[in-house]
């Protein structure tokens, strides 16, 4: 008999029971008072269910201290989200928390969302995915959605991929994510807005090629661990690129992509392939998360929201880094921004895609001693040139930038490259970092009163955190267009990195790249012209680069 049975061993029955259902012992609780008494789950049972079925490390590290009722609200929350996925719903309240569990995951989260499936309450998200983008994607009449659950649809997609088997077609309906810029969101603020947050909002006329510049809220209130923390929704542009390029080409890779050829005049060949790719690989363990969660934690609202410290993004952007751009057919882009055909441009129009090798270099620079322009000064109010810029209530300035975005910031009036710094470097300079050295100066020349900061004091500014400390990012690289030279520097709120890519010797134009680190070293982001202003929609790409 049961009652005959000593409490540990009810309670270890119970406990098994809960692991096995992630519920209350229903039928054994209601077998007698003493069983009841015996078997009664505690917060500290549900908290040791918790701990033994799912990862727990990464929950502690970024809400902090988690007691044992926290996690019996998570225990809870999982249970019956499972049970509503299980019965075909998707919601964003549910994908949530599958996407929280994948980059919480050390290896223990997994099992519960891919087959075969452990113990306990679980669902095969991959099977669950691949359906919702059956029935999301397979128009090609109308561009896909973006909402909340669009975005975490796509992420969980991403963080699954090596448990996924892609096709030709599955990976085409990505392409309106990748292609199609002006309809769908990279940033967590707009890239014209250096100074973030900001509560200003600037005049917007809606227009088929005009651009709002103004942030738009971003935030989710989501349960977690019995909490309600506001987040960004992840942009999903991020994850539809990352699994684009991640996966086996599509058939319509020109086979010009690595020859001397320029988007407006690359013939293409849509029969042959290229490995130019930067494949990159989904991570499964929960601290290459840990940034990316932060970001999504500080900078829910660019019109409110505090962002993100300086020092969030040592050591983020420098080294070297190799990858691909790719271009839609300069015709196609412009029929799709005209909307002729429908969306058939921008399925079926050719791309080009070209490797690039990068090596940047990060310079944290402040406002020298006693000079003006600190918090609330003329020059950080007009950060930002006169067409985008906005003063903004937060506690960082932006630098004091006052040419148009299409050029980060900077000036259009800057010098020319030294090209000769090369044959005048030091001994031991190498000629990239001697070409590195004269960028830098080069971008001091456009920044009033601002001064590197010497290496060793590097740690004692990042602690201050003052207002005026900003990072810079400069650097070389290759492609087979030839040489540039990058020239950008990062917006703290959330680390979006401005980076100008110029070619020099060669004259092969200037482009602005706009990108963020994302997990695992993985830059992901989009190219664009610099003579469309930036109030209006520009011929644009795409690019994606692993660090080496």
């Amino acid at each position: 008999m049961l009652t005959d049975l000593p409490p540990e061993i009810i309670g270890l029955i119970s406990y098994h029971i809960v692991l096995d259902t992630g519920a209350p012992p229903a039928a054994l609780l209601a077998t007698s008072h003493h069983i009841h008494a015996a078997a009664s789950p505690t917060p500290e049972l549900y908290a040791r269910v918790f701990r033994d079925h799912y990862d727990s490390s990464a929950a502690v590290r970024r809400l902090g201290p988690l007691k044992s009722r926290d996690f019996g609200a998570e225990l809870r929350t999982r249970t019956a989200a499972f049970a509503r996925l299980n019965a075909g719903e998707v919601q964003a309240r549910d994908l949530w928390v599958v996407y929280v569990m994948l980059l919480e995951n050390d290896g223990k989260n997994i099992r519960h969302l891919t087959r075969p499936l452990a113990p306990g309450p679980g669902t095969d998200m991959v099977a669950l995915i691949n359906s919702f983008h059956a029935r999301t994607l397979a128009s090609r009449g109308t561009y896909p959605p973006e909402r909340v659950e669009d975005a975490l649809a796509m992420w969980i997609a991403w963080l699954l991929d090596d448990h996924s088997t892609r096709t030709q077609a599955s990976l085409r309906a990505l392409r309106p994510y990748v292609f199609a810029a002006h309809n769908y969101e990279l940033f967590f603020a707009p890239w014209t807005l250096l100074n973030v947050p900001t509560p200003l909002r600037r005049p917007y006329a809606p227009g088929p090629f005009v651009v709002d510049t103004n942030p738009q809220p971003r935030a989710n209130v989501v349960s977690l661990y019995g909490r309600q923390v506001t987040l960004a929704h992840p942009p999903l542009t991020h994850a539809a690129m990352l699994r684009f390029f991640a996966g086996p080409q599509d058939g319509d890779v020109p086979s010009s992509a690595t020859s001397n050829s320029t988007p407006t005049d690359t013939a293409f060949d849509t029969g042959a392939t290229s490995d130019l790719r930067a494949f990159p690989r989904p991570v499964n363990l929960s601290p290459a998360h840990d940034a990316d969660f932060a970001r999504l934690q500080a900078c829910p609202d660019g019109r409110k929201s505090a962002g993100r410290p300086i020092l969030a993004w040592r050591g983020v952007f420098a080294g070297c880094w190799e990858g691909t751009f790719t271009f839609l057919d300069f015709d196609a882009f412009r029929d799709m921004l005209r909307g002729e055909g429908g969306t058939q441009p921008v399925y079926s129009g050719a791309y080009g895609e070209q490797a690039q090798v990068w090596k940047l270099r990060e310079t944290f620079v402040r406002l020298k001693t006693g000079a003006a322009g600190g918090s609330g000064s003329a020059a950080a109010a007009t950060a930002g040139g006169s067409s985008s810029s906005s003063s903004s209530s937060g506690p960082r300035n932006a630098l004091p930038l006052r040419g148009p975005m299409t050029n980060a910031g900077f000036p259009t009036t800057l010098r020319d490259f030294n090209l000769a710094s090369i044959a005048s470097r030091p001994p031991g300079v190498s000629p990239e970092d001697a070409t590195i050295n004269d960028a830098v100066g080069r971008q001091l020349e456009a920044l009033d009163d601002y001064e590197p900061v010497p290496e060793d004091e590097v740690d004692a500014a990042l602690a201050a955190d003052t207002p005026d400390l900003a990072l810079l990012v400069t650097g070389v690289g290759h492609s087979a267009w030839g040489r540039f030279i990058i020239s950008g520097h990062v917006r703290v709120w959330d680390g979006l990195c401005y980076l100008v890519k110029e070619y020099a010797p060669d004259q092969r134009g200037k482009w602005i790249y706009r990108g963020y680190v994302t997990n695992d070293d993985i830059m992901v982001g989009r190219w664009r012209d610099t003579f469309t202003h930036d109030d209006y929609v520009g011929y644009e790409g795409t690019f994606i680069l692993s660090r080496r």
